[in-house]
């Protein structure tokens, strides 16, 4: 599917999880250190100050659970807030080990229930991974603003959320039982509170857990209002939905009421609220709701035949993709006969089809597989427009780049051809689009199949 369903089970704080920006090696050696303006410098580069203390005593360990506000922004853009996305309540986070520096939970473990605190990591420690927005300055920091709310151990937490949801059951039941009366349902129950009606049995077995089913589906609140389904365009995702059945996709009703259906099964699921979303708002879905779907299973497949469908599937697409490579080869080929032709370029060409040229041969051998090379760069496409560059202060990144030789750090053509080259070299590698990005391009300034054009020169060669 493009897109996922509301129905799938996503944790509270997925989107919150994809901005944490830490990629490298964690290490919290060393001592911190006091800045100028307050703030405390741990080790790990986070930047960090309490601005305003709580009452709480104890600070958060590793599995405890915790509520917090808190927001992200990269220099004066902010990028999250939680208070939007939950509507203005504190979102959970379980805490687990830093993920790497930049990762502000190491700040949370730092604070106590209370507590409100500004966090900040230099973007220049980021752009290095290239996970930096593209948009960020040199100098501007990542700042997140932190409101620790409530900490529990994973012990509390569990208690808690059990007794909250088994009130809810309770309140849940009885606004599901004057619903089948009121509307003259009659629904099973099963032992977790979910109820079901069946409207066509199907055939053959029930669905099992681990096997994948194709399913329709319309999501309903209590008042009949849709808030998603696959068979109403007014959704834009007309398509069937595949799973995998009791491996926790799904919110917790899907996974149990799934197993209770057979292939062209359909039926209706009444799922109260802590086998939906529970406590927490969900895109749209408010916080302890009843959720209704009607359902349909289309299709059944066991492990084994997904697993052989998908064998065929990687067979076929690989056969495709080396007829369309053949056929991508001659036509890139041509094109860049043409242009040396017009440009009056002299290239060697090597079995694979890339082509280059030396311009200045350097100093000792050839540059090794494994080796760390330092290069300087510009790229362009055949056309001449400059795509990137690291000599060029417009791209923002003046810097050498470094990479490990014949590693696949870079693109084929950028593995093959700084092999040819040697400590001082300067050329230019002239690399047809299966040596590059391919079908796929990269981005809005590589096209699909685009050709691509580097001027380069090897700086560095270490071991």
């Amino acid at each position: 599917m493009n897109r996922t369903p509301k129905l799938a089970r996503i944790p509270a704080l997925l989107t919150l999880a994809l901005l944490f920006i830490c990629s490298h090696s964690f290490s919290q050696d060393g001592a911190t250190k006091t800045l100028p303006d307050g703030f405390t410098l741990l080790p790990s580069g986070l930047e960090y100050k309490i601005v305003s203390p709580g009452t709480g005593k104890r600070k958060p360990a590793l599995t405890d659970h915790v509520e917090l506000n808190i927001s992200y922004q990269v220099g004066d853009s902010l990028m999250f807030d939680s208070r939007k996305m939950n509507n203005n309540k504190p979102v959970p986070i379980p805490i687990t080990k830093p993920r790497g520096p930049g990762d502000p939970v190491e700040v949370f473990m730092l604070m106590v229930e209370g507590d409100s605190a500004i966090v900040r990591y230099p973007v220049d420690s980021v752009k290095k991974s290239g996970q930096a927005p593209p948009w960020a300055k040199d100098g501007d920091k990542i700042t997140y603003k932190i409101k620790l709310t409530s900490v529990k151990t994973d012990a509390e937490d569990k208690k808690d959320n059990a007794e909250k949801a088994a009130k809810q059951n309770a309140v849940d039941d009885v606004i599901l039982n004057d619903y089948f009366k009121q509307n003259k349902i009659k629904a099973k129950k099963t032992a977790s509170g979910l109820y079901y009606t069946i409207k066509t049995e199907g055939k053959g077995e029930n669905i099992k857990s681990g096997e994948t089913a194709d399913v329709n589906y319309t999501g309903m609140f209590m008042d009949g209002k849709k808030f998603d389904s696959n068979t109403d365009s007014a959704f834009h995702h007309v398509q069937p939905f595949t799973l995998e059945v009791g491996k926790g996709h799904v919110i917790k009703g899907w996974d149990e009421g799934l197993q209770l259906l057979k292939k062209g099964a359909k039926a209706t699921f009444y799922i109260p609220s802590s086998l939906a979303y529970g406590a927490q708002e969900r895109q749209g879905i408010p916080a302890n709701s009843i959720l209704i779907f009607d359902v349909e299973i289309t299709s059944v497949k066991t492990a084994e035949q997904v697993k052989k469908d998908k064998a065929l599937e990687a067979e076929q697409k690989q056969k495709e993709a080396l007829a369309n490579a053949g056929k991508q080869a001659e036509t890139d080929d041509k094109l860049l006969k043409d242009y040396f032709a017009k440009n009056k370029i002299t290239a060697t060409k090597t079995p694979s089809g890339l082509y280059y040229v030396i311009t200045q041969k350097g100093l000792g051998e050839n540059a090794k597989p494994g080796k760390k090379i330092t290069m300087n760069y510009t790229g362009k496409t055949i056309d001449g427009n400059v795509f990137d560059s690291n000599t060029d202060t417009k791209f923002g990144h003046v810097t050498p780049f470094t990479f490990a030789l014949g590693q696949g750090q870079v693109i084929k053509g950028w593995d093959e051809g700084v092999q040819l080259l040697k400590l001082g070299s300067r050329g230019t590698l002239y690399i047809p689009s299966y040596l590059g990005y391919g079908a796929t391009g990269a981005g809005k300034a590589i096209p699909p199949n685009a050709i691509l054009i580097f001027d380069v020169e090897v700086t560095g060669i270490d071991n």
